[in-house]
């Protein structure tokens, strides 16, 4: 107990300096006021100030449902605590994604791995930059991270068999981190059948009940408000903003960024064609429609992305794939280098380091920029082989927890489609640790047909 005690001291130190250190760094630019960060800010603020869960920054305060109360909840709770200060909630966010470090430890420990190497997987979670960077802006992803790793120290408990108390945890956390983010739709469906493999079916339904019990209130509100129960709007927000321009876009063989204003353009050919189809719906304007009108006016336009979808099921599936395929590639040596060399990426070499060779040579890339490319290939292929054998050895052993990861951590690289940016994958960076773990785990551990 002592040895793990030391272990957990040192892994939650130095994952704490390295995010403290980092806002420390960073403090002045602290937070990235985004469209994302603004709407978490502005719910909150309007939660602690008026009671009302609104985007609105002016009289009439709609109700808002794209968001989820969760995060928007737990920023108010700091604002309560410290006043109106954003950098506040990062401090938090900096100690709870400590606290997910040794999480990570307490899942590695959990299915079996010696206390060496379960503190090494904490130290990767802590030294992740991916981690401790999102840890340090308004969103939500950290606090994600820190759900999913509650979720599966629970979910990889040897007593979460037989253990009641447990189940009931799990479900609690099961329904609060889809109240974080609605997107986690699938992962009450993934524990689910885990637990029924594992434990029975009175104890899946009673996660199945608790995981109800939490969100049933806020469905409530959402049906008495928009007259439909509902988890949230961002279901067909994302059709309307992200599915239906990026399929746009594939069947007309462009390349077109997210949020550029080409984007945008194919996103109002959406409206437009929605428009036509409800013009009664649509006449009254965006800022003068009650709750109920609006919510009308989205399903409406994530039926014509339907449409769209349906009309061109081959340019949709190949802009998803695409989009995956980019959000695996690394990184994070963009963000690196603009921090370091004062100049973004973009700036700096606006054809990419291949673009820069083939124009002018290997002289042409700046050797900060070829460092950190060249060190951000090895790591992310270095962990992602590490991580596929850790994830067989783990099978061999622990079958249901091992496809329990996989399924979550597919779920989170294949859900963003056209718009897999780095931080989609921070909830996933717990498990990747742990299963990198299991890569040097010693061999001396029996199968046992997916059972702890």
């Amino acid at each position: 107990m002592k040895g793990n005690a030391r272990y957990a001291l040192v892994v939650f130190m130095v994952a704490l300096l390295l995010r403290l250190g980092y806002l420390a760094w960073r403090w002045p630019l602290l937070p990235d006021w985004n469209v994302d960060a603004t709407g978490y800010h502005q719910l909150a603020v309007n939660l602690v100030q008026r009671g009302i869960f609104s985007l609105n920054t002016e009289p009439p305060f709609h109700p808002d449902a794209i968001r989820t109360p969760g995060y928007p909840l737990f920023i108010a709770a700091v604002y309560v605590l410290t006043g109106i200060s954003p950098r506040a909630v990062l401090v938090v966010q900096a100690v709870l994604d400590a606290v997910t470090a040794l999480l990570v430890m307490g899942i590695s420990r959990n299915l079996g791995l010696p206390k060496g190497i379960a503190a090494v997987t904490g130290l990767l979670y802590a030294l992740s930059p991916l981690a401790w960077r999102y840890s340090a802006e308004l969103y939500v992803e950290s606090i994600l991270a820190f759900a999913v790793a509650v979720m599966f120290w629970l979910l990889s408990r040897p007593s979460m068999r037989p253990g009641w108390a447990g189940i009931l945890g799990l479900g609690v956390a099961c329904g609060v981190t889809l109240l974080v983010k609605p997107n986690m739709v699938l992962l009450p469906v993934i524990l689910a059948i885990a637990l029924l493999i594992r434990s029975g079916l009175r104890q899946t339904l009673l996660f199945v009940l608790a995981t109800g019990l939490v969100l049933m209130p806020w469905v409530i509100r959402n049906a008495l408000v928009f007259g439909r129960p509902m988890l949230s709007t961002v279901f067909e927000n994302n059709l309307a903003r992200v599915s239906a321009p990026a399929t746009l876009a594939e069947a007309s063989g462009e390349e077109v960024a997210p949020w550029t204003p080409r984007w945008e353009a194919l996103f109002f050919e959406v409206v437009d064609r929605a428009t036509r189809t409800n013009p009664q719906l649509f006449a009254t304007p965006v800022d003068a429609m009650d709750p109920r009108e609006s919510d009308q006016a989205t399903l409406a336009l994530a039926d014509t992305a339907r449409e769209i979808i349906a009309n061109h099921p081959a340019a949709f599936v190949a802009s998803h794939v695409k989009g995956v395929l980019h959000g695996l590639l690394p990184g994070e040596y963009r963000f690196w280098f603009g921090q370091f060399s004062g100049q973004t990426w973009e700036s700096a070499m606006p054809a990419g380091i291949a673009g820069a060779i083939r124009a002018r040579g290997w002289q042409a890339v700046p050797l900060l920029a070829l460092i950190l490319f060249v060190a951000s290939v090895a790591v992310t292929v270095a962990s992602g082989v590490a991580m596929s054998v850790g994830w067989w050895r783990l099978v061999r052993r622990h079958v249901i927890i091992a496809s329990a990861m996989g399924a979550f951590i597919l779920y989170v690289l294949l859900l963003p489609g056209p718009i897999a940016y780095e931080r989609f994958q921070v909830p996933a960076v717990p498990l990747v640790a742990v299963l990198i773990g299991c890569a040097f785990e010693p061999e001396t551990h029996k199968t046992d047909n997916g059972t702890l």
